[in-house]
């Protein structure tokens, strides 16, 4: 059946809550949600009309600074399955992606949507991972991704785990990383808390501090794994926008504390900003390494994060960010192994007006 395919319009709204409505017993999208992300900058609404009428519907969510795209919804109207929309349309939502300089398209499906799993797969899409419990009746989500461009799919075995806290970045990428290097530990929200008590310096304005490398650095150390600091001032980091006295004074003492330890473990540190070149050899050395950047690329705020980079494609580096943005509707499949561009992952990897550059390398002890 022919049929246009077209960015969706503010007019679309009430054909798209139909289609909704028609297709999805729950889990619908709100009236609400279609005006605010036909509008949205990170999303991409695109319908299909046939003989005047509306008769589906795929949403594209973008991250930023990534080289990702979700496929956020997707739906056909009842009496139009089967006729080749469906196919129309992933086509087109992947062409978007494509144009947005994306390498993937990622999405979830319902365990029991059998015809939609079809689709998928007949059109190059390669099932990686599940997440039980997604949907509102409790049904299980099983999670795609296509290469959009390249021909070698982007695949790691390195654990992700999303953090339950707001200033627990650190300790999660720390913890990812401890079970990469061993199968027999299993990251949980005790330990998260636990690392973050004992890596943590830094005060923010309100609520609880989060970690800077020293401190992360020697937990990891103290975990049992090697680590390699990078880091492109000497001194107490995070001070500039302390103006408390007293604040200063207690994460000063605490950064060397952490000093001291790290050169008690003989943890080697390279006091200059981390390049590239020094990122993907660690890699290409089978380690892991924590890097700290500044949250505005990735989602839109000027503060201290650390993620995970575990990979290296050639033009890419690929990272775990265990911080999830539910209120831009995001899932794991946003948030793990993503792709993030050379020059883009060097940009976002710096903090502050001076550009702090900050790293740890992790990996399995040396031997002596």
């Amino acid at each position: 059946m022919a049929a246009d395919i077209r960015t969706a319009r503010a007019e679309d709204v009430d054909a798209l809550v139909a289609i909704e409505n028609a297709v999805f017993p729950g889990d619908r999208i709100s009236r609400r949600s279609f005006r605010q992300l036909i509008d949205h900058e990170t999303a991409e609404a695109l319908v299909a009309e046939s003989g005047g009428r509306l008769v589906g519907y795929a949403m594209v969510l973008f991250r930023k600074g990534s080289g990702v795209a979700r496929l956020y919804s997707f739906a056909i109207a009842p009496d139009f399955g089967g006729k080749g929309i469906g196919r129309l349309l992933l086509d087109a939502a992947e062409d978007v992606a494509y144009g947005h300089g994306r390498m993937l398209l990622r999405l979830e499906v319902r365990q029991d949507n059998a015809r939609a799993i079809s689709l998928y797969e007949k059109n190059g899409y390669r099932r990686i991972g599940h997440e039980p419990d997604y949907y509102e009746d409790g049904m299980t989500a099983l999670r795609y991704e296509k290469t959009l461009r390249g021909d070698v799919p982007v695949a790691t075995k390195v654990p992700f785990y999303a953090q339950t806290c707001d200033f627990t970045c650190g300790p999660c990428c720390l913890m990812m990383a401890m079970a990469n290097f061993d199968s027999t530990f299993v990251p949980d929200p005790v330990m998260e808390v636990r690392l973050w008590r004992e890596a943590t310096t830094i005060f923010m304005m309100s609520g609880p501090g989060g970690c800077e490398p020293f401190g992360l650095a020697v937990a990891g150390h103290e975990a049992g794994l090697g680590a390699e600091i990078f880091v492109s001032a000497e001194g107490a980091l995070f001070l500039q926008s302390v103006r408390t006295a007293e604040k200063r004074r207690v994460m000063e003492l605490a950064q060397a504390d952490f000093r001291a330890r790290a050169e008690k473990y003989a943890i080697p540190v390279t006091y200059r900003p981390f390049a590239l070149d020094d990122i993907r050899a660690r890699l290409a050395q089978g380690k892991l390494v924590l890097v700290l950047i500044s949250g505005f690329l990735m989602f839109g705020k000027k503060v201290p994060h650390w993620v995970l980079a575990i990979g290296d494609d050639g033009g890419h580096i690929l990272i775990h960010d265990p911080w999830i943005e539910d209120e831009q509707r995001e899932t794991a499949s946003d948030a793990a192994n993503i792709p993030v561009p050379y020059d883009i992952f060097m940009r976002m990897a710096q903090f502050g007006r001076d550009g702090l550059r900050a790293a740890i390398t992790l990996g399995k002890p040396s031997k002596r």
